[in-house]
């Protein structure tokens, strides 16, 4: 079936899809700035509920017969989608970064002492990223059973580390560490497939990653299970 799509609108690419899927496609438009397609069974009507970014509307045929391929079989892999999705994506609107107070300098551990230091032996001070801990929660919460020491956010380019490895007990070089490995990230970027899922700890970051000098010393640390219980009390 040839199909000639200049221009589409909601309906016309709905109908295009339910002819060339089979299916019965109920589609929405959106802007969502993360994920550009999504799809969930209607358990009412029946048939799928089809969730697509609005640079869709201008695809050409091969892409909408590629979409349909999607909508029958959700796991086959499609690099017309792929392609397009990368070539469009600037089309994909970002939220704009949310302002925060930073605060780098703890009781126990100055963080921007650290990235300093981190930033001139390792990435020959490239990283432009701001760092600061992460806030305290105030409010009571269940036992936590595991901890995310820090994250990078690559919209705002800020690292973060939780508050509860700024305790005397805690090594400074596991400290350090923790600032390198979010350091690695804001340098080697992350990965997004064209489904818009991150790949964050690729191959590349992880043989980068074990080659740190204290590498090794750290996740045994971490590995401790003595320590993890003393900052999960924190």
């Amino acid at each position: 079936m040839q199909l000639e799509i200049p221009l589409r609108g909601e309906t016309d690419l709905e109908r295009d899809l339910n002819i060339l899927s089979g299916a019965r496609v109920q589609l929405s438009i959106t802007d969502n700035s993360r994920t550009v397609m999504s799809m969930v069974p209607d358990r009412v009507v029946g048939g799928v509920r089809v969730r697509l970014h609005h640079m869709f509307l201008d695809a050409g045929p091969d892409v909408v017969r590629a979409v349909a391929t999607w909508v029958k079989r959700p796991k086959s892999r499609l690099p017309q989608i792929d392609s397009y999705v990368r070539e469009n994506r600037h089309r994909m609107r970002r939220k704009p970064p949310r302002l925060e107070l930073l605060r780098s300098a703890g009781e126990h551990f100055d963080l921007q002492k650290i990235f300093n230091e981190v930033n001139a032996v390792h990435f020959e001070n490239t990283i432009t990223a701001a760092i600061t801990w992460g806030k305290r929660g105030n409010s009571p919460r269940r036992r936590q059973r595991t901890m995310r020491f820090g994250s990078y956010t690559v919209e705002s380019n800020l690292i973060r580390l939780h508050p509860a490895l700024d305790q005397p007990f805690v090594p400074e070089f596991f400290v350090r560490y923790i600032v390198y490995h979010e350091m690695l990230h804001a340098h080697l970027g992350i990965e997004e497939s064209e489904s818009g899922r991150r790949r964050i700890h690729t191959r590349e970051f992880t043989n980068i990653e074990r080659a740190y000098p204290d590498y090794t010393k750290a996740r045994a640390w971490e590995s401790n299970t003595a320590n993890m219980r003393k900052l999960l009390k924190k």
